[in-house]
């Protein structure tokens, strides 16, 4: 062919056009039947793997909020300083490197334990390892290790049996990374832990609206707010009733690509 990059462009505009302009679903999902009023914080430290930047982050604010001992475990070289200012405890380490995992779950206060794992474990790059799988499964292997039945896992809408609910310019953009994704939840779903997956779709950077939530349909898409997913995951963490759920997080107002906020 004689103009084949010009061709694949225009195939993947067309596609971001008609997703555009018929992307999102219209109502509700039904919600997951969960209480966060009962939801109260459990006995125990939290390990946080992606807690330095992001919806980790996020996580990491809302749990130092409520006065929860929190470990991030930070890749050498990082900048930690924003979870550090939320009183996390950092320990430097690469979740690519099994002991670094087990110094992480050995750094809880004299006769503490650890509760829970929570990853929002992605990588940046399409070449070379990536820790989606490969850092998760390492993760979940230290889990079991250090005896922490409770591990959250937030991925992507995608993964598993949610391939085709996400929009076709998506899938082919992070086509190497949903296969991965894909056999982290696998792995952890065989794993034995009191394991909650969590899928967000488009992630946004502004503030939290309160207004998503989690459901099981995992069909459903939308674009979220980063501070969203966190609150949800951290709705999920003591809720007896996640697990061994595989959850989307779904915002009703951000269904649609224009409904995107402009900051």
């Amino acid at each position: 062919m004689k103009y084949p990059k010009l061709t694949i462009l225009g195939g993947l505009l067309l596609a971001l056009v008609a997703w555009v302009l018929i992307s999102g679903m219209e109502g509700d999902r039904p919600k997951a039947e969960l209480n966060p009023a009962a939801a109260t914080p459990g006995v125990g430290s939290v390990l946080v793997i992606g807690g330095n930047r992001a919806t980790g982050l996020e996580v990491v604010r809302l749990l130092r909020a409520r006065g929860e001992d929190v470990v991030v475990l930070v890749r050498p070289g990082s900048d930690a300083s924003a979870a550090e200012a939320l009183g996390a405890r950092i320990v430097r380490g690469d979740v690519m490197n099994p002991p670094d995992l087990a110094t992480a779950l050995a750094a809880v206060p004299a006769g503490g334990q650890f509760r829970a794992i929570i990853s929002t474990l992605g990588g940046t790059s399409l070449k070379g390892p990536r820790p989606d799988f490969d850092g998760n499964r390492n993760a979940v292997d230290a889990a079991r290790v250090a005896g922490v039945e409770r591990f959250l896992l937030v991925t992507m809408i995608g993964a598993g049996e949610s391939l085709k609910a996400a929009p076709a310019i998506f899938r082919y953009f992070l086509r190497t990374v949903t296969p991965e994704k894909t056999k982290a939840e696998d792995y952890l779903k065989t794993s034995g832990l009191e394991f909650t997956i969590i899928r967000p779709g488009g992630l946004l950077n502004n503030e939290a609206q309160g207004k998503a939530y989690l459901t099981e349909d995992t069909q459903s898409m939308s674009w979220i707010r980063r501070a969203d997913v966190a609150a949800l995951t951290v709705q999920a963490l003591d809720e007896p009733r996640a697990i061994g759920k595989v959850y989307h997080a779904f915002d009703p107002d951000r269904t649609r690509f224009w409904s995107i906020p402009a900051n």
